[in-house]
């Protein structure tokens, strides 16, 4: 007896390589509703803000269906001015509000705005948006909108915390100025009465449960700044000091209890007490740049030999000692993000190291205006349009 022959069904096998090819094509989005929905049943037993932390990052992997525009991300309708980042993605300020961009330059988050002179200030995966010229503000994710604030007077500046914690000073008819710390769900946590001096800037620690203050005024025809430190449940400073002569311009603390404030012509770090433990002292108009990344590490640049060298300082967010270094040029933009410096001349962006020692340079399409350091690489603004390289 001959045995069977192995025989092919070419139609049946014609069916099976097509469904092989339907299932790699499905196989992909299948995978993403089932974390979708499992995402859905964690979310339901989430707080709002890790809710909104756990959908910035659903909303942040790179798209698999259809295609990007990609960079340089630029519209026709709308002036982009200024470049920041929110979390590791570029937020831009545009003449009719505001924008965040994923990696392939699609629209992660928008908000219209109907006034000018738009500020923002951003820690982490969070945003404060606000304007020196009316009380409205909001406090945005990389995906939506956390809460609208709508204040009784101009919002004159502000701070972000972890997950959302908001620090902002207002002018008031009654006193010189006020300020408040609000909760991540938007509760008033704290607020403070400042009867003599302006709020120049506020700083939040990374539980948020502590506002560092400075406040500038003038006696006898001489300018100080008094630095306090509070914590939200108590009205009384940990610490109140003044320092004559100087107006302090920004205010930053760190998760190692140290705090740096930098000011007209010189600049102090404090540890937790409000004891000085370094100073650096400069001309009255040498400040040029100052910068701080979200771990407290300050990027300091003043000018020197008549403007015509820069000297940078990096002030780290532990221990007493800084480096410092010289730039032979005067730099458009800078940024700090750890132990990475960048620095804009013309269309080059040098990332040097915190002792200047160049690690790279990028040559980019055209003059930078703005660059910001990002994950991978960095984030531009030339000539209204947003690039990454």
């Amino acid at each position: 007896m001959m045995p069977a022959k192995n025989t092919v069904d070419f139609h049946k096998e014609k069916k099976k390589a097509t469904a092989r090819k339907v299932y790699r094509k499905l196989r992909i989005p299948a995978i993403l509703v089932a974390v979708l929905c499992i995402f859905a049943v964690v979310l339901a037993c989430e707080g709002e803000v890790r809710r909104s932390n756990i959908m910035d990052s659903v909303y942040s992997v790179p798209k698999t269906i259809g295609e990007s525009k990609g960079y340089p991300y630029n519209e026709d309708e709308l002036s982009l001015d200024k470049l920041s980042v929110i979390g590791d993605k570029p937020l831009i300020v545009g003449s009719g509000g505001v924008v965040v961009l994923s990696q392939d330059a699609d629209k992660l988050n928008e908000l219209h705005l109907d006034w000018g002179d738009t500020k923002v200030v951003t820690f982490n995966g969070r945003a404060f948006v606000y304007s020196n010229t009316q009380g409205n503000a909001y406090l945005l994710s990389r995906t939506g909108i956390l809460a609208e604030f709508a204040e009784d007077s101009p919002i004159v500046t502000a701070a972000v915390g972890t997950n959302g914690t908001v620090a902002l000073s207002c002018s008031d008819d009654s006193t010189q100025s006020v300020v408040k710390v609000y909760t991540p769900r938007h509760k008033l946590d704290f607020e403070w009465q400042c009867s003599k001096e302006y709020v120049s800037s506020l700083a939040l620690s990374d539980s948020g449960k502590k506002v560092l203050v400075s406040a500038v005024g003038v006696k006898n025809a001489e300018i100080y700044s008094r630095i306090l430190m509070f914590r939200t449940n108590r009205t009384e400073a940990d610490f109140d000091i003044k320092l004559e002569g100087t107006a302090i311009l920004k205010v930053f603390c760190t998760s190692h209890n140290k705090i740096t404030a930098v000011g007209d012509n010189r600049t102090v770090t404090l540890n937790r007490k409000g004891e000085i433990i370094t100073e650096i002292k400069y001309a009255d108009d040498a400040l040029y740049n100052v910068d701080c990344d979200a771990k407290g590490n300050v990027l300091l640049c003043y000018k020197e030999f008549g403007g015509a060298k820069v000297n940078v300082t990096y002030i780290p967010s532990y221990g007493k000692a800084y480096k410092e270094f010289e730039l032979d040029y005067m730099p458009a933009s800078a940024d700090i993000k750890g132990k990475k410096l960048a620095f804009a001349n013309g269309s080059t962006v040098d990332i040097l190291s915190p002792a200047g020692s160049k690690r790279r340079s990028y040559e980019c399409e055209h003059n930078v205006g703005t660059v910001h350091i990002s994950n991978t690489g960095i984030y531009t603004l030339e000539n209204g349009s947003i690039y990454s390289y």
